[in-house]
């Protein structure tokens, strides 16, 4: 299958590369915090493109509550045609939607649940893998290019001798999403992955927990930011994705870590 990159990048390249942006939607593993002890890899990753980046990512959301909240719905009016849109969730997608207004149903097809939430309202609960496939047709019927991209993983989990991070079996939520991105025919960027070979690369001493906020395995400080952020560049550029033409002298000089 033709990816959809590859059919509208004359759609990108026509226009001035400063009329094409990126939005980002996720969650606060992406989003900007103005904290010394914490920041999201959406806010240095505009330091590799040559493009505007419009980072939209919110703490503690899932794509169940990106969507439910109207965050989504505010970031697609502001899609303009041959706009990216990077769309990262799964750290806080875990649980049942029984127990969690962030949970998905169980499930990778058109499985549903239908709960009510504490304020008294029904809500009819997608599967990930739909809540991401409607994010993919939102910002097609835009003309806007979805990317999606796996979520990172956590710091700390490594094996005893600390050489290889010690993932055991690839977080269910990284399936969903390349499932996702697989169905619709579009972008996946494994950021599970091309993260896990630059922390495995600096080693454990290096990133655990000297890149991490203290007493956190999830959230980053500024420096650990910018070490998944460039990651992310990493793996534009191993998969060669029509953004690595966009990239920043210092986004061309990320050092390659490709398999």
């Amino acid at each position: 299958m033709v990816r959809v990159s590859q059919l509208l990048i004359s759609a990108v390249l026509a226009p001035a590369a400063s009329c094409v942006k990126i939005l980002m939607a996720g969650d606060s593993t992406m989003a900007h915090i103005t904290s010394p002890i914490q920041d999201g890899w959406g806010f240095p990753f505009q330091n590799y493109i040559n493009l505007k980046v419009v980072n939209l990512a919110r703490g503690g959301r899932s794509a169940r509550s990106y969507i439910r909240e109207g965050l989504w719905a505010d970031l697609v009016t502001q899609i303009d045609a041959g706009d990216y849109v990077i769309m990262e969730f799964g750290h806080n997608d875990a649980g049942t939607p029984q127990t969690s207004d962030k949970a998905p149903t169980l499930g990778t097809g058109t499985e549903t649940t239908t709960v009510t939430l504490a304020d008294g309202s029904t809500e009819v609960v997608q599967t990930f893998v739909t809540y991401e496939k409607k994010m993919v047709k939102d910002v097609l019927a835009k003309g806007g290019i979805p990317i999606i991209s796996s979520q990172t993983p956590d710091g700390d989990v490594w094996n005893s001798a600390h050489t290889k991070m010690n993932l055991g079996s690839t977080c269910r939520f990284v399936v969903y999403a390349q499932l996702a991105a697989q169905q619709s025919g579009v972008d996946f960027i494994d950021h599970w992955t091309w993260v896990t070979r630059a922390y495995e690369k600096l080693g454990y001493n290096n990133v655990y927990p000297k890149l991490f906020r203290p007493g956190d395995h999830t959230h980053t400080i500024p420096a650990g930011a910018d070490v998944v952020a460039q990651a992310f560049v990493n793996g534009l550029k191993c998969t060669k994705h029509p953004l690595a033409s966009f990239l920043t002298t210092a986004g061309k000089g990320v050092s390659l870590n490709c398999p």
